[in-house]
C-alpha cells in the first residue's frame, strides 16, 4: 500500500500482518481526494476505523494541518505510529485507541473545519451508528464533511441529524457517501 499523491506520493506504508483489514483501493482512494483537493490546505481530518492510517496520511501528504487517527486494534495503532513517523507526520498525528463510536461524544468541542473519513468493516452497521452519533454532535462547529466508505448495498440514510446527503460514487462494490453539516 503506498501514498498516491502529494508531498508523499510513492511512499510505501507497512499494513497490519495476516489481513484482518480491508484496505481502501488505491482507485477509490486516488477518487476521493480528487473529489476532496479543494477543501484539504489547513483542514483537520479524522480517520475514523483507521486501520495502517492509509486514508489520513493522504490526507496530511495533501495538505491536511493535522489528522486524527482512532481505531480500536492495538496493533493496528502501532503500525499506525510507525508510518506517521515514516512519513515525518508524528508531529501532525494524533492517535487514539478506541472504539469510534464511544469517542465521537468525548471528542473537545472543536471549532474547525473538518473532514471526517469513516471506513468500518462492511455490513457490520457501524458506518450508520456512527452517522446518527456525527449528526447528533456537537463536537465539530464549523464547516463538517463527512465520507463513509461502505459496500454497494449497505443502507445509509439521506439526513443524520445535522448531516445531509450530497453524493454519492461507486466503484465496483464500494460505495462512497458524502455528507454536510
Amino acid at each position: 500500500m503506498r501514498i498516491v499523491g502529494g508531498d508523499k506520493k510513492g511512499l510505501t506504508l507497512s499494513t497490519k500482518p495476516g489481513g484482518g483489514t480491508r484496505p481502501l483501493a488505491a482507485r477509490v482512494k486516488a477518487s476521493l481526494f480528487e473529489i476532496i483537493s479543494g477543501r484539504l490546505p489547513g483542514i483537520y481530518f479524522c480517520d475514523f476505523f483507521a486501520g495502517n492510517g492509509a486514508v489520513g496520511l493522504e490526507a496530511l501528504s495533501r495538505g491536511a494541518e493535522r489528522a486524527l487517527f482512532v481505531e480500536k486494534n492495538h496493533a493496528c495503532i502501532r503500525i499506525i505510529r510507525e508510518n506517521a513517523r515514516k512519513c515525518g507526520f508524528a508531529d501532525r498525528a494524533e492517535i487514539v485507541q478506541g472504539d469510534v463510536l464511544k469517542v465521537i461524544p468525548t471528542l473537545a468541542r472543536r471549532d474547525v473545519d473538518a473532514v471526517i473519513f469513516l471506513g468500518p468493516p462492511y455490513d457490520t452497521g457501524l458506518a450508520h451508528e456512527s452517522l446518527i452519533r456525527l449528526g447528533q454532535s456537537e463536537s465539530f462547529l464549523a464547516e463538517l464533511l463527512v465520507i463513509a466508505e461502505v459496500r454497494k448495498k449497505e443502507t445509509l440514510q439521506p439526513v443524520y441529524g445535522a448531516l445531509r446527503l450530497m453524493r454519492e460514487k461507486l466503484y465496483g462494490d464500494t460505495r462512497l457517501v458524502f455528507y454536510q453539516k
